[in-house]
């Protein structure tokens, strides 16, 4: 009955380091979860931040884009203002000639 007694013993003995195996590998697991979230976490983060870095640089490059687009537009319909200033002055002159003919023809 000795022998038996101490396998019996044994077999408890290793339940109770199964038990305290099981035991730390679930606060490991834990540890791990917790540490695998914060990593997720940590990248969702960086990710959001690199996004709102390139986000802010393609607003700059529109902005200066549009702003370039606006001053040409700008720039035309100066343009084109002088031009049509130019040619009223040259019709005015025109006009004001004829109106001067027709008076002397009286």
């Amino acid at each position: 009955m000795g022998a038996m007694n101490e396998v019996i013993m044994g077999l408890y003995e290793i339940e109770e380091q199964a038990g305290r195996i099981m035991e730390k590998a679930a606060k490991k697991k834990q540890e791990l979860t917790e540490s695998s979230k914060k990593q997720r976490e940590d990248s969702v983060t960086e990710l959001e931040r690199e996004l709102e870095g390139r986000l802010t640089i393609l607003r700059s490059q529109l902005e200066a884009q549009t702003e370039e687009e606006l001053e040409e537009i700008v720039k035309k319909n100066q343009e084109q203002i002088t031009q049509l200033n130019e040619r009223c002055e040259r019709y005015l002159d025109q006009i004001a000639e004829k109106i001067v003919e027709k008076i002397t023809e009286v």
